[in-house]
């Protein structure tokens, strides 16, 4: 055999010793190599208090399969309404990693539900300028203050997150925005299902000048509740739902004066839809509701004498006692009373002005002034008992007549004082 000449089944041998040898050497950089957790971080941004429907988008952003961490972006006062137990147990389970960031800077996390979700998250943060507390209460899960061994727990108040400084318990990542925040995670070890798995969401680049950067890696995916939902937590806060209940009850006075079914009149159902979602998950003072009920009574009936006198003003006392005492929200929430203020000043003036309005234009006469109408004779088109409506020169008029009078329908009147756009008629005499 030729010395150069090398059988076939000996080259095989040999190419398998050089990749064994391979595998041999590249083993240890191999073993060192961070596994590739992949997939998004899922950022489920939520606003405003909580009540069930918020509490289910919650568990079903936790249930997002193919992210390899999921972050609670919460600007929340505290719970309306609704049962965390589904969402503190999801926690509790083994699923993708999960976060708690309170932020952005004013945003506030109130409430037990905030204590809970915090003591049960595998990383919590807040942005400077946000605040937490108000952590008194029952919830499942945890009991008074879950972190009362890590330092400050305000069972009965709000502490500002600061930069510096002493920091609250758990709260120890502050950035100011969402995106550091999850920058700031990266190589951050955490326990998921399968055991525990180092986060990957930045990488550093280096710039052409030589500057190292630290950017994103990972695709941000922002989740948010779906629209029928945002439309309904409209009315989440106290003195939303007060707006909207009486924002409907003056449209629904208007379609009445304005005797026709349009546009009004499904502002007014809408209105009045989303104040009962509102009193349906806030927990109402209803006392308070029907002050307000009453206010916007006298306001009406005000409306209906064409005058604007002491029932005027006893109503909108009630309004303003009601809508500030409207649900029981407080310290975390109560209804703000310049919000109050200006819902029943914007009502006031739609009444004033818009109402007033539409009852001139259906009641008015097609004769000039009203000052000539004194002495003009019609008939009455309905019984007085003490108001009626009246037949002048071929317009209809809202009229009020003394009950001794006994008019009935098609009996000749006589008009005696004009007050407003509202006569004084009596009995005409039988010449």
């Amino acid at each position: 055999m030729r010395p150069d000449i090398i059988p076939a089944h000996m080259a095989r041998r040999s190419a398998l010793l050089f990749v064994f040898l391979a595998l041999l050497a590249a083993g240890p950089a191999l073993a060192a190599e961070p596994a590739d957790v992949g997939g998004p971080v899922v950022v489920a941004d939520l606003r405003g208090p909580l009540d069930q429907r918020a509490l289910d988008f919650l568990v079903e952003a936790l249930a997002t399969q193919d992210a390899q961490l999921v972050v609670f972006q919460l600007d929340t006062p505290g719970i309306s309404s609704g049962d965390p137990s589904r969402l503190i147990a999801a926690l509790a389970e083994d699923r993708v990693p999960a976060a708690v960031w309170v932020g952005p800077s004013g945003a506030v996390g109130f409430g037990s539900v905030v204590r809970d979700l915090a003591a049960a998250a595998d990383i919590v943060g807040a942005a400077p300028g946000a605040s937490v507390g108000y952590f008194s209460g029952t919830s499942p899960g945890a009991g008074p203050c879950a972190w009362s061994d890590e330092g400050p727990c305000p069972d009965h108040g709000a502490v500002a997150i600061t930069e510096s400084g002493p920091r609250l318990a758990r709260f120890t990542d502050v950035t100011p925005t969402i995106g550091q925040f999850i920058v700031g995670l990266d190589a951050r070890t955490v326990a998921a299902a399968g055991g525990d798995v180092t986060l990957e969401t930045a990488t550093t680049t280096v710039t052409d000048s030589g500057l190292e950067v630290i950017v994103p890696s990972v695709e941000v995916r922002f989740l948010k509740p779906g629209l029928f939902t945002r439309i309904l937590r409209l009315a989440s806060r106290p003195e939303a739902a007060f707006f909207f209940l009486i924002a409907g009850l003056a449209a629904a006075a208007f379609e009445f004066y304005a005797a026709g079914v349009g546009v009004t009149a499904a502002v007014a159902s809408l209105s009045l839809f989303l104040a009962g979602y509102g009193m349906a998950t806030l927990p109402m003072s209803w006392v308070s509701v029907g002050l307000v009920l009453a206010g916007m009574v006298l306001w009406t009936a005000e409306l209906q004498r064409n005058q604007m006198r002491l029932l005027s003003v006893v109503g909108a006392v009630l309004l303003v006692w009601g809508g500030v005492t409207f649900a029981s929200t407080g310290p975390q929430y109560p209804p703000r009373w310049w919000l109050v203020a200006l819902a029943v000043g914007a009502v006031g003036l739609f009444y004033a002005f818009a109402l007033t309005t539409v009852v001139r234009a259906r009641f008015s006469t097609r004769t000039i002034g009203r000052e000539h109408l004194v002495g003009r004779r019609g008939t009455a088109e309905t019984g007085f008992d003490p108001e009626g409506v009246v037949l002048l020169d071929g317009a209809r008029w809202r009229a009020r007549s003394y009950r001794a009078a006994g008019l009935g329908p098609g009996d000749p009147i006589e008009v005696l004082e004009v007050r407003g756009i509202v006569l004084e008629v009596g009995p005409a005499d039988a010449e």
